[in-house]
């Protein structure tokens, strides 16, 4: 396992025991392993997935959608508290004093799934945010995982969707982590593989363009003479393994041409 993992757990606020009792029982299986556990702080599912997460301090980030002072929904002042005391983490990207506003929850789950790893949902109904949070972890290109349901049971339409749509059953915290690291792997094979075929002579710059950089950063990183640079990322761009997305900002093309 090359680094530690983060995986939202989000699911219905009206949730079932069943969904309750897997949703701790992920979390607190998953922060054994040392993977950290982020959700939204709502009821039902989310609280269960943050109290499970809490056996191993430090292990939950609660994400709001409202400001810090404005703790939503009130009922969950006592596990905000608890998060803190266990030294877990409270984000949000409003200002202290912003008022929770229910437009605010779509933007909140977006910035859970686009923390987390992966998404496993537990109980959702055909309209909730938790189809928003795996809408969103779809775009990001992350994994979406589910628990199995009960045709007639409460808060499975919104599972069998995901299903349907591509998400992965899972069965036990075991599974789940195995498929998610097998992911890791292969795509460090494909990175080390698309670093094998390219010329020695751009690797170092190739190496450090995993997210966009400008000429400028490039050669401090690499600490080389910006004129160098400058000469080798033309070479680069003309050879079709970067591409310049604004200015003197570029990146690694996803395929070489």
């Amino acid at each position: 396992m090359n680094h530690n993992k983060i995986i939202a757990i989000v699911g219905s606020r009206d949730c079932t025991d069943y969904g309750r009792k897997y949703a701790q029982l992920f979390a607190k299986t998953l922060a054994k392993h040392n993977i950290t556990i982020i959700s939204g702080l709502a009821l039902g599912i989310d609280t269960a997935a943050h109290c499970g997460s809490m056996c191993e301090a430090g292990k939950t980030i609660a994400v709001l959608g409202g400001g810090l002072k404005d703790v939503y929904p009130k009922e969950n002042l006592w596990l905000y508290n608890k998060i803190l005391n266990e030294q877990g983490c409270i984000i949000t990207e409003y200002e202290e004093q912003e008022e929770t506003k229910k437009s605010n929850f779509p933007k909140r789950n977006r910035l859970i799934s686009g923390i987390a790893d992966a998404v496993l949902v537990i109980e959702a109904s055909y309209r909730s945010g938790s189809r928003i949070t795996a809408k969103y972890a779809k775009m990001q290109d992350k994994n979406i995982y589910c628990i199995p349901v009960n045709l007639d049971q409460k808060n499975s339409s919104g599972i069998n969707e995901l299903l349907r749509n591509g998400a992965k059953i899972v069965t036990t915290p075991n599974q789940l982590m195995s498929d998610l690291y097998n992911k890791e792997k292969d795509e460090n094979q494909i990175h080390l593989n698309e670093i094998k075929d390219i010329p020695d002579v751009y690797k170092k710059i190739y190496e450090v363009l995993d997210e966009s950089m400008s000429v400028e950063e490039i050669a401090v990183h690499l600490n080389k003479d910006i004129r160098d640079i400058n000469s080798m990322i033309t070479m680069m761009e003309i050879d079709g393994y970067i591409e310049n997305i604004s200015g003197n900002t570029f990146r690694r093309k996803e395929k070489n041409v």
